[in-house]
């Protein structure tokens, strides 16, 4: 079997949306020294096979919706048939159940509440942009992204870790949501046209085009408000400070969503990647000084 289709279709790149807010809640722990290695290694596999899945039910449900006619992004699995309906479904099956498998040792640990997180996570996987009422296609995916990719990630690995939570969990939780929108946002920029075309109503599509970039700016300043709240939440004024030093690449982005169109974003993706991976080496840094 060729499994480069399925590395492609699982968006390698994207990956650190799921696996940054995970490593960021470990950066705010009372002690460092504290994590349970087991614990975070099963958090981060989970978190993996939810993302994962929700790319392969992406890549199947627009292709079935006919979505990705005309695509400007990196080019879909079904859509260019190197992966089958029926071979697509398998997968997302076995990945959901391995996904499944893997939550049983962090629900035994956190409870209930860790038991609907995962369970939840993969129903909207699916939700997505599959069912009667796709988020992403009524404009709901940025809600989705926030709450899981950011508050509900990083609280959640938190949690597992101490049992509790607090409110640098949601202030640290916020700004990484802001960014993993932002994701979220040039996508939908690159593919505004399109996604009009067939009629695709994400919320770039609802607020039109230069609104969708006005939306964009909003998003990169919250989340470095989300820093700012961090930082006096935690007492910690070195984060603010050390937070400057990605500013000339948060500003890039800026100017990327509003002067470059269509498969010129693409590259803009990778850049917001390494902003959070950016963010995360800033976060630990704080600690330390």
């Amino acid at each position: 079997m060729n499994i480069s289709p399925w590395i492609q279709a699982a968006r390698l790149k994207t990956l650190v949306a799921s696996v940054i807010p995970i490593f960021s809640a470990m950066a705010i722990l009372p002690a460092l020294n504290q994590i349970n290695i087991y614990i975070l290694l099963l958090t981060i596999f989970a978190a993996l096979t939810i993302q994962i899945a929700t790319n392969y039910i992406n890549d199947l449900y627009d292709f079935l919706k006919g979505a990705d006619k005309n695509r400007v992004g990196p080019k879909r699995m079904l859509q260019s048939r190197l992966i089958t309906e029926i071979q697509m479904k398998k997968a997302i099956l076995s990945i959901v159940i391995l996904g499944l498998f893997s939550g049983i040792p962090l629900a035994m640990k956190g409870g209930w509440i860790i038991v609907i997180i995962g369970l939840s996570s993969f129903l909207f996987a699916y939700l997505y942009t599959a069912g009667p009422f796709a988020l992403a296609y009524h404009g709901l995916g940025d809600i989705f992204v926030f709450l899981y990719f950011g508050l509900i990630a990083v609280s959640g690995s938190y949690y597992l870790q101490t049992n509790t939570i607090n409110m640098s969990c949601l202030y640290l939780g916020f700004s990484i949501g802001c960014k993993n929108i932002l994701l979220l946002i040039i996508n939908n920029l690159r593919d505004y046209k399109n996604d009009k075309k067939v009629n695709k109503k994400t919320l770039i599509v609802k607020l039109g085009f230069t609104g969708g970039k006005i939306y964009g700016l909003i998003i990169i300043v919250m989340s470095y408000v989300g820093i700012l709240l961090l930082s006096f939440s935690s007492h910690n004024h070195s984060l603010l400070y050390l937070m400057i030093l990605s500013f000339p690449l948060a500003i890039n982005i800026a100017f990327d969503i509003f002067f470059k169109h269509a498969a010129e974003l693409n590259p803009t993706l990778a850049k917001v990647s390494a902003l959070l991976t950016l963010d995360l080496i800033l976060l630990f840094t704080s600690r330390i000084l």
